[in-house]
């Protein structure tokens, strides 16, 4: 049986039919109440999972790599608070062979679906799945018609968890929607840069339409991976080939996941050719074709966003009335203490209010550490600078 669903998930993810379409919608309605435990390293990634996640009325919780994963389950209560598991595969510390394989070793977690997330769709890769005790897989870039299918084989909302509150507690609405979750009416003035190689209608499918979290994404790709072709010849040159097979695969999935295609194509290339331990000359012919894909699209990204563009300081920002800065902060450390990604949201509505709080560099490390849901991080800088004012 479970090979056979492994099977059935390993199919072309631009399959006729795949997408947010009537079928998905009723998919993910099977979600409200689902309590999902996202193990995955790279934050653009996690990013992406949550927004589906949680639009669908699903809660997520993250772990940053599969460590940290297993300490959420084997530190937390018995049952486990979590209905399913998505594991990435390749993250440092701990991988999602290792951690499966560490979960199922304790009785506790022998029957936790545990669903596989690679880039990876391999013979090879389904039956490293089973031996490590995963229940099934799905592929990345992510499909969300895909994504929630397969929860849907492995999570059955009872009828208390249908019609409870959302994730944060707040009641459906009377169309079924989440109040205060994601939606394409609330981002419909944002713009979305046009980029050759970047196809945007698929990026904005996996995250829901959501054109302020994708342009978002697409900063911090700017941010994160204009280096990597280079960071890949340097790990070659020291004779480090995991770590440049992990950038490699790391620029492929987040690529993927926006949808720039060349880039995904090109490190996917590269990627095989370093886990085949190929040729030195190939390689670096595969590598230089990855360094002028990623060149072009961030040269693009870069002109199109204005990413070099300077923010004001928080020195010239407006004043913010003490007692309104004082219930923000409390709005946001309830986030940050109930490990809440809406954290994200409290930020940007409140940018002001946190800018008159926090230096620059403790804003701009306040945001990084929001952004990669380092909430224990954010909420150290937060208290510091709250009792500095006496708040």
């Amino acid at each position: 049986m479970i090979v056979d669903t492994l099977v059935n998930l390993f199919g072309d993810p631009h399959r006729e039919g795949s997408g947010v379409g009537a079928a998905a919608e009723e998919q993910t309605g099977r979600m409200r109440g689902a309590r999902v435990l996202l193990v995955e390293d790279n934050e653009i990634n996690q990013q992406i999972a949550v927004e589906l996640l949680e639009g669908a009325g699903a809660t997520v919780q993250v772990a940053g790599n599969g460590r940290e994963g297993v300490l959420a389950l084997t530190n937390g209560p018995v049952p486990p608070p979590f209905d399913v598991v998505l594991m990435d595969l390749q993250m440092p510390e701990m991988d999602g062979f290792q951690a499966t394989s560490t979960l199922r070793a304790d009785p506790r977690f022998a029957r936790l679906p545990i669903i596989a997330m690679t880039a990876h769709a391999t013979l090879e890769e389904r039956q490293r799945c089973l031996a490590a005790g995963m229940t099934a897989h799905v592929a990345k870039p992510i499909d969300p018609a895909l994504l929630f299918e397969t929860l849907a084989r492995f999570y059955q909302p009872s009828p208390e968890r249908a019609t409870a509150a959302d994730p944060v507690g707040r009641a459906s609405g009377p169309d079924g929607s989440t109040p205060g979750a994601p939606t394409l009416t609330a981002v419909a003035d944002a713009g979305v840069p046009s980029v050759e190689g970047l196809d945007t209608a698929d990026g904005l499918l996996r995250v829901a339409g959501n054109k302020n979290l994708y342009t978002k994404l697409l900063r911090q790709f700017v941010e994160q991976q204009a280096a990597a072709a280079s960071q890949i010849a340097e790990a070659l040159h020291a004779g480090d080939h995991a770590t440049a097979e992990r950038l490699a695969h790391t620029v492929k999935g987040v690529a993927g996941n926006l949808g720039a295609g060349p880039v995904h194509r090109s490190a996917s290339a590269l990627e095989q050719a370093i886990a085949s331990h190929g040729d030195a000359k190939g390689i670096e012919a595969l590598r230089q074709g990855l360094a002028r894909d990623l060149d072009g699209l961030i040269e693009g990204l870069r002109v199109a966003l204005d990413v070099d563009v300077v923010s004001a300081p928080a020195s010239v920002a407006a004043p913010v009335d003490p007692e309104t800065l004082k219930t923000i902060v409390v709005e946001m450390r309830k986030q940050l203490d109930d490990f809440d990604p809406a954290a994200a949201d409290v930020l940007e509505r409140h940018r002001a209010a946190f800018r008159s709080l926090l230096t620059d560099d403790e804003f701009a490390a306040f945001e990084r550490h929001i952004e990669s849901y380092a909430f224990g991080d954010a909420q150290v800088l937060l208290d510091r600078a709250a009792a500095d004012r006496g708040i």
